[in-house]
């Protein structure tokens, strides 16, 4: 194994962990898994061959024998003496954001596992950001058992010793580390009635560590780790069919993909109107319509790939025609999106698709591609933005960002009206509202707030007279990015103007 490691330095705004990453032999052009483990109080310090010799664990991903059927990388980080994983999560889930940049790993097959303290540390990940994870493999850990409800829609194969008498399978457990929580089969019990119909529990009778291993009740994870078919579940879980879905109120869904995209589906009394696609997989459209008995038809806020891959699975839909130029953008991404000019219906300011009871009103918000519009929905109280909001200028056909702030200073005119000062703001990627990567920066929602101060955003770029600082995303020009108050702009010099 000691080949394939590289030695990691894990650290963010003043917190550090040591760290080693298994690197797998790698194909060009292919994508592969990575699992994250996190071992018990026993591993901590700064030694990082604790946690390498620890067995079974981390070997198990790590055998030539697992390699040589499932290549994937392998982080395996310490934790400091005296220290939980707890106070690290945020920086956990930092490093599993960044790593797919650094390395050919695959964002929708990221996994953690981890045992005892690591048990309890996989169940805080998973509660904080389970938008990351694809699966996990929880092993003789303790959680809150209200807090663990977050992962209501991430596959887990838990396992815990029903006379583990280090961590207590059930009742309420304080750590002498200092955390407190639940045993496993607590947790479980609570994330099943949170919904999560994929979450299994496997159990060791009492007296079987000790007779068919040898070992410690509490060494649960060395049959665990020998569960090959535990081990290979986790590896078939991906991210990229996998949707969340809340109910914003009644008659307004909110989904969400692996990308951080969001769509919503709305009900009227005839039909229903989904807004944008995103960019996942599997049978999206059947997923979408088990949300509703009625009719679905499709509007897209405007024709970029993360909300409009899937178009092509529906015959019409609504989408200004500015934006058909952008179209063959999608299509080179993803040849399968065969939507023409004679799939489109066209929508202008002021137009109103009739749903049966509710109307969503059309507002041009152009700047972010030529054709952007926003959604309004008095009934439900909800305005759709898209990404007029949170504001990437620097992509091809980006506005002027002149004629930008002139939709923008219309669209807030509209607001203004008797019936518009009290709606949501629901934006198309609301985990991102604020920063482009999800644990980089505070969650700024859109709002009424937010417009202002795009408003005023725009006179300062125009007058170069805001902070700006290079971008690192950009399409053949430089980058900028600006800010103020709430608002957040990235632009092109060309735009500018």
């Amino acid at each position: 194994m000691m080949n394939n490691l590289v030695m990691k330095e894990i650290k963010k705004s003043g917190q550090y962990l040591n760290a080693a990453l298994y690197v797998p032999k790698t194909e060009p052009e292919e994508k592969y898994p990575l699992v994250l483990f996190l071992h018990g109080a026993g591993e901590r310090g700064e030694d990082i061959h604790k946690v390498l010799d620890f067995t079974p664990g981390a070997d198990a991903f790590t055998a030539e024998s697992w390699q040589k059927e499932h290549p994937c990388f392998v982080l395996m980080p310490q934790c400091p003496d005296g220290k939980t994983w707890l106070p690290f999560i945020d920086l956990l889930a930092d490093a599993l954001s960044r790593l797919p940049r650094e390395y050919p790993i695959d964002v929708c097959r990221i996994y953690v596992t981890g045992v005892s303290l690591g048990g309890a540390g996989t169940w805080a990940l998973l509660a904080k950001c389970p938008h990351l994870i694809a699966a996990a493999m929880p092993i003789c850990g303790y959680s809150d058992p209200f807090a663990v409800r977050a992962a209501k829609h991430v596959p887990v194969w838990a396992f815990h010793a029903a006379d583990d008498p280090v961590v207590p399978v059930t009742g309420e457990y304080h750590s002498p580390h200092g955390p407190h929580g639940v045993g496993t089969r607590m947790i479980v019990s609570s994330l099943r009635s949170a919904g999560n119909r994929d979450v299994h529990y496997t159990e060791y009778p009492a007296g079987y560590m000790e007779k068919e291993w040898k070992t410690h009740p509490h060494a649960s994870w060395a049959p665990a780790y020998n569960t090959k078919e535990a081990l290979e579940w986790m590896l078939t879980k991906t991210r990229l069919d996998r949707y969340e879905i809340e109910l914003i109120c009644p008659g307004v869904f909110y989904i969400e993909d692996f990308n951080n995209d969001s769509m919503y589906l709305v009900e009227g009394k005839e039909k229903a109107l989904l807004i944008d696609t995103g960019l996942g997989g599997g049978d999206f459209r059947a997923m979408v319509e088990s949300l509703t008995t009625l009719p679905v038809e499709l509007a897209v806020t405007h024709a970029h790939l993360d909300h409009m891959r899937l178009s092509y699975l529906f015959d019409r839909f609504y989408m200004s025609k500015k934006d058909l130029p952008l179209v063959p953008r999608v299509q080179d991404a993803f040849p399968e999106n065969t939507s023409a000019a004679g799939n489109v219906i066209d929508i202008r300011d002021g137009d109103v698709i009739d749903l049966g009871g509710v109307e969503i009103e059309v507002a041009e918000v152009c700047g972010h591609t030529p054709g952007s519009v926003v959604f309004i929905d008095r009934t439900h109280k909800c305005v759709f933005t898209g990404d007029a909001l949170g504001l990437w200028m620097q992509v091809p056909m980006a506005l002027p960002i002149s004629e930008y702030k002139t939709y923008l200073l219309r669209l807030r005119e509209k607001l203004r009206q008797e019936g518009y000062t009290e709606l949501a703001f629901l934006g198309g990627h609301r985990r991102q509202e604020g920063g482009l990567f999800p644990m980089e920066d505070v969650y700024i929602p859109n709002s009424y707030e937010k417009l202002e101060d795009m408003i005023v955003l725009c006179d300062l770029v125009l007058a170069h007279e805001t902070e700006e600082r290079p971008y690192p995303v950009n399409f053949g020009e430089p980058a900028l990015e600006a800010s103020y108050r709430t608002a957040n702009m990235v632009f092109k010099e060309s735009v500018r103007k």
